[in-house]
């Protein structure tokens, strides 16, 4: 009896150890979202590369062996516009994409092959093995491609302006032993609609919130992830010589009139296309898939091994490097462009990494293609340049420099070259207008530029000096201008009026005369231009060739007269050097005095 009432309880212990361990609740499946180091995206940009979010899941039942696996609508939401890459325009399915479980992330080649969903943005059905992970019996489980294997990536389909939705995402509890990973990857988003924050103030972040809805519950712990900052990334300045007057009677050819410096405020503000391409080769490409970080490039996650179904083989890939432009405003009738194929300098710090590159191409949104010249197409005064950065290197600041030449024939006579300020804008190529996603060109950039002087042509001019004119007590001073550029010797014929500028007593306002014909004479009365006046008067007359008379006597001439010629001042007149008798050395020896640059006016008549 004793021994039956010792089993008895044994038997019981037994089923409550049992029913105790029935009753252990099974952990539930939960997310942790994690962005890592979130990467500078360039304020400028309109279709900015952002960080992947990777969801880390675990706990949950695992599906049944065979069964299907449950499918989970995932979504995110940005603070501002995704601008992903439209590949089917009809259904909106885009270039981003969701990836599980990160199939070939061991592979050091990043050669990988993956399962994808090809029926995007409809499910795709996937069955469970039992474990929520592979085993013997099902090797392929979202590892790769294989017989049976189940899908491991899927396609975003644009739902917002903001948000991208991947519908039936058939996510399997990894129960206890395992960890589902969930990738989103190759989303782009408009960073130039955040704009960028103040002095010493931390950098504008762009966010990425992500939820989950399914046939079961789906917890994210910290959905909201900061997937990238935006800073200002580009500094364009005009180099030496900054801001050059050109005399409009004098032809260049070839004459460097600025240099263009496009500086990297970020250090990969400049991308090249792709981890395969180069100088030598810039439409080179290479899968861009082994989940590295920021590459430098502007292509994103990219694996060319995958169908073409829904433009799968190029998701992620871009369209060209960055792109450095440079627009052309109000260059004067008759002036002829050019700039420099590669850049004249680059300037990098530190100066032991490898240089960044850029080659001049044809078109600012077409595939690359290098341009075989540098002249400008100009109309109406405007043109552009645009270079394509072919190397890049994340470790320096970069600084590429590109050369502008000017070349005209004079003609003054005909107002050739016109006279005018050429100016430049500097920004990023290609500009663009579009700011929500779309079927074109990636990368695309706003224009944040403010035009820039770059060369000036100015007018050859005569600047005469009448040293005596007076018209008082009794006298008056009669006054010649004659335009001499009609001559024997094949000059061109120049017409222009003279600026008279008075200084004396009684000095009135400047007098402009009327427009003086070539092979013509213009004369005027001191008592009719400045009555009552006594001192000396400065002409500048705009056209070369001009020559002056002054003529004093006493009114009618009766008595007293006298005549005198122009002096020339030379042209530029301005600066007058302060002290044109001091120079080097010491003393007023003509040693000391015969290096000298200035030793006073040199007057003509």
């Amino acid at each position: 009896m004793a021994d039956f009432r010792k089993s008895i309880l044994l038997l019981v212990g037994v089923l409550l150890l049992a029913g105790l361990a029935v009753a252990q609740p099974q952990p539930s499946f939960s997310c942790f979202a994690n962005a890592g180091v979130p990467p500078l995206a360039r304020s400028e940009g309109l279709t900015e590369n952002l960080g992947d979010l990777i969801l880390n899941c675990t706990g949950g039942i695992p599906t049944a062996p065979g069964a299907v696996i449950p499918p989970v609508n995932i979504q995110i939401f940005l603070n501002t516009s995704v601008t992903s890459r439209i590949m089917v325009s009809s259904t909106a399915v885009t270039e981003a994409l969701l990836i599980l479980d990160d199939p070939g992330a061991t592979n050091p080649s990043g050669n990988l092959v993956q399962a994808p969903c090809t029926t995007s943005p409809l499910p795709c059905a996937n069955h469970g093995n039992g474990q929520g992970g592979a085993n013997a019996a099902s090797p392929n489980y979202y590892v790769g491609q294989g017989t049976g294997a189940n899908f491991n990536v899927f396609q975003g389909q644009l739902v917002g302006t903001n948000s991208i939705l991947w519908l039936g995402v058939p996510i399997d509890p990894p129960g206890t032993n395992g960890t589902r990973i969930i990738r989103i990857t190759n989303i782009r988003a408009n960073a130039n609609a955040l704009g960028v924050a103040g002095s010493n103030a931390t950098p504008t972040p762009i966010i990425e919130v992500v939820s989950a809805t399914g046939t079961f519950s789906v917890p994210i712990n910290n959905p909201q992830q900061t997937v990238a900052f935006i800073q200002k990334s580009l500094s364009f300045t005009v180099g030496s010589p900054a801001v050059l007057s050109l005399q409009q009677c004098f032809s260049q050819s070839s004459k460097v009139v600025a240099t263009l410096n496009y500086t990297e405020l970020l250090a990969t503000a400049f991308k090249k296309y792709n981890v395969g391409s180069s100088d030598a080769a810039p439409t080179a490409t290479a899968a861009q898939n082994d989940y590295l970080p920021d590459l430098n490039t502007e292509t994103m996650f990219y694996n060319p091994n995958f169908p073409t179904t829904n433009g799968l083989n190029v998701v992620g890939l871009a369209s060209f490097g960055t792109r450095l432009k440079a627009v052309f405003n109000n260059v004067p009738t008759g002036v002829a462009l050019s700039v420099s194929l590669v850049p004249s300098a680059v300037t990098q710090a530190p100066s032991t990494v490898p240089a960044e590159y850029a080659r001049l191409v044809t078109s600012e949104t077409g595939a690359y293609a290098a341009a075989s010249s540098g002249d400008i197409t100009l109309s109406a005064g405007t043109g552009q340049a645009v270079w394509e950065v072919t190397e890049s290197n994340a470790q320096a600041f970069t600084t590429l420099s590109f050369e502008v030449k000017a070349t005209y024939t004079a003609d003054p006579g005909n107002n050739r070259p016109a006279l005018g300020t050429a100016t430049v804008n500097g920004s990023y190529a290609p500009v663009s207008t579009a700011t929500n996603a779309t079927t074109g060109p990636i990368p695309r950039f706003a224009d944040t530029s403010t035009a820039q002087n770059i060369f000036t042509i100015v007018p050859c001019v005569s600047n005469l000096l009448f040293p005596f004119v007076t018209n008082q007590i009794g006298f008056d001073t009669g006054l010649a201008i004659a335009s001499t550029s009609t001559d024997p010797f094949g000059t061109s014929p120049q017409n222009g009026t003279c600026n008279l500028y008075w200084y004396g007593a009684n000095a009135p306002a400047t007098t402009l005369t009327p427009t003086v014909t070539s092979g013509t004479v213009w004369t005027g009365l001191a008592s009719l231009l400045a009555p009552n006046f006594q001192g000396y008067m400065i002409a500048v007359c705009r056209f070369q060739y001009a020559h002056g008379f002054a003529f004093v006597s006493d009114v009618g001439a009766r008595n007293v007269a006298m005549g005198y010629l122009a002096l020339v001042i030379p042209d530029p007149a301005s600066p007058r050097h302060p002290a044109p008798n001091v120079c080097g050395g010491t003393g007023t020896s003509s040693l000391a005095l015969s290096g000298c640059q200035y030793s006073g006016e040199q007057l003509g008549q």
